[in-house]
This record gives C-alpha cells, sequence and structure tokens, in this order.
C-alpha cells in the first residue's frame, strides 16, 4: 500500500470508510493530537481529553460507512468531537452536581454508600423505562441522549423527517416524566440533567 502519509485528507477518506486498518491508524495519528488539545480547552483535564480522544475514534469507525468522500473528513471528526465533548460535559456535570449535593448533607460514609445506591437504582430506573419504549423511540432517544446526536443528524441517520424525530424525543420525556420516580431532590437533578 502506499505511504499513507503521503496522501491528502481527500484520499484518505475512502480507505477509512472501507475499514482498512492502516488507514485508520493514520488518520488517528493526523487527528487525535489536535481532537486531545481542542478538548482540553473544554475539559481542563490530560486524562479526560485522552479519554475523550478515544470515545472520539470508536464512535469514527464505527460510523465509518457513514463517510461522504465528497465532504472534508476534518469536519466529520471535529463535528464528532464536538458531540462528544457536549456529551461528556454533560455526564460529568451531572456526576459532580450528585457529588456536590452528597458532600453538602451530613453524614457518615454510610451514609454517601448510600446516595451511590439511590444513584445506581435511578441508572437501573431510567434504563428500565427506555426498555419499554417502542423500538423507533427507544432508539431516538438514545442517539440524541446518549450519543448526544441532534434531531437533524438522527432524522438523517434513520431517514426520517425531523418532525418526526422531535415528536419521538417529546414522546420519550412525556413517558419519562410521568413513570420516572422523582421523590426526593437527588432523583430531580438526574431526571433533569438526564432527560431535560
Amino acid at each position: 500500500m502506499t505511504n499513507l502519509k503521503k496522501i491528502s485528507d481527500a484520499e484518505l477518506t475512502p480507505l477509512v470508510k472501507r475499514g482498512i486498518k492502516q488507514a485508520y491508524q493514520e488518520l488517528f495519528e493526523r487527528f487525535a493530537p489536535r481532537i486531545f488539545q481542542f478538548s482540553r480547552t473544554y475539559l481542563k483535564n490530560a486524562a479526560d481529553s485522552e479519554e475523550l480522544v478515544q470515545d472520539v475514534f470508536l464512535k469514527i469507525w464505527e460510523k465509518r460507512e457513514k463517510l461522504d468522500s465528497s465532504k472534508n473528513i476534518k469536519a466529520f471528526v471535529f463535528k464528532i468531537a464536538v458531540n462528544t465533548i457536549y456529551d461528556f460535559i454533560r455526564r460529568k456535570n451531572l456526576e459532580q452536581a450528585f457529588h456536590d449535593f452528597s458532600r453538602s448533607q451530613e453524614g457518615s460514609p454510610a451514609h454517601n454508600t448510600w446516595h451511590e445506591v439511590i444513584w445506581n437504582e435511578m441508572l437501573e430506573n431510567l434504563d428500565e423505562l427506555v426498555a419499554q419504549m417502542p423500538d423507533q423511540r427507544r432508539r431516538i432517544f438514545k442517539l440524541s441522549r446518549k450519543e448526544g446526536l441532534s434531531s437533524e443528524e438522527i432524522a438523517r441517520q434513520l431517514n426520517l423527517s425531523r418532525r418526526t424525530v422531535e415528536n419521538q424525543l417529546y414522546r420519550a420525556t412525556a413517558f419519562l416524566k410521568k413513570h420516572f420516580k422523582t421523590d426526593s431532590f437527588i432523583s430531580l437533578l438526574f431526571f433533569y440533567l438526564w432527560c431535560g
């Protein structure tokens, strides 16, 4: 195979799309340092930025067949990076809010363990409710909340209208609001940050 370091991004794109591992490695070498620096300006932490780079490139590999050879691969890479950073910050904020709340409560280590139990129960409760949704709604909700995709991106990926996607997200959120156990401040906080 040609020395991939000498080819342009445009020439590299179809090779990545075909799943050629050397091309994917070259893409990683070209963009990982930039994604690391870019994410560090938002995350302010080297370890989190390294984790985020791994997440970004895992998503790129999983979505490689959707690459459009006529478009700029740099834009594709950074779009995934931005969505991943948004999702990462959202989750970190949720965890931080939870830990801040836990620390604000006076009590023993056993009390903090109890908060961890509540946290895990809420995650299980959310997963169980999402599993009860119709297939299409569940898939749309996961793409929105877990993958961080916009309504327009989900519509393109699933070949649906944007209005359909937004309607399904509205129904998903309404279903969760109706059935999610929000009997404490922390469960309300959890629900708002995950589903709001």
